[in-house]
């Protein structure tokens, strides 16, 4: 048996990468559900328009660090030595879930900077006039946000998949 990077870790390392997408996943729906609240006209929350926006982000980002580093042992022991052999769909469909996950990290990004953007540092600063553009803007940020949720969400359930297919 081959010396695979962080092999004898793996499961640990799973376990922690799915606790972090759940984590990734309530925040970011949390976030679309403001979202979209405030594109049918309710005053954003600020507050949690900032703190949904930067959980979803540290969470995309751990998500993704911590996949990358299960991701030789699942190369060689799940894809490798069962997936491709048995259960190709689940392999495509692991790829698919994966490019879907890189997508969607840019619309956790812009998100966060939106949400900086669109709400005040603290619920006592002033202010300003609402730019021109405000409707557009929180468009944008409508989009991000159900744009990250959705493709969490997906995810989630695609990795979920992913790991109980076995040998029936």
């Amino acid at each position: 048996m081959p010396t695979v990077f962080l092999g004898s870790v793996g499961p640990p390392l799973i376990v922690l990468h799915a606790l972090l997408a759940l984590v990734l996943g309530g925040s970011s729906v949390h976030q679309a559900v403001i979202a979209t609240q405030a594109l049918r006209g309710r005053p954003l929350p600020g507050r949690l328009a900032r703190l949904y926006s930067l959980i979803a982000l540290g969470a995309y980002v751990a998500t993704l660090v911590s996949g990358a580093l299960v991701y030789p042992r699942y190369r060689y022991f799940v894809r490798g030595l069962y997936l491709d052999r048995y259960a190709p769909w689940a392999s495509n469909l692991f790829d698919f879930k994966e490019n879907l996950a890189t997508l969607g990290l840019p619309l956790a990004i812009g998100a966060f900077i939106i949400a900086r953007e669109l709400a005040p540092a603290s619920p006592a600063a002033p202010r300003p006039t609402p730019p021109p553009g405000l409707p557009a803007v929180r468009l944008l940020y409508g989009l991000f946000a159900l744009g990250t949720s959705l493709i969490s969400v997906f995810n989630i359930v695609a990795g979920l998949l992913c790991t109980s297919v076995r040998g029936v």
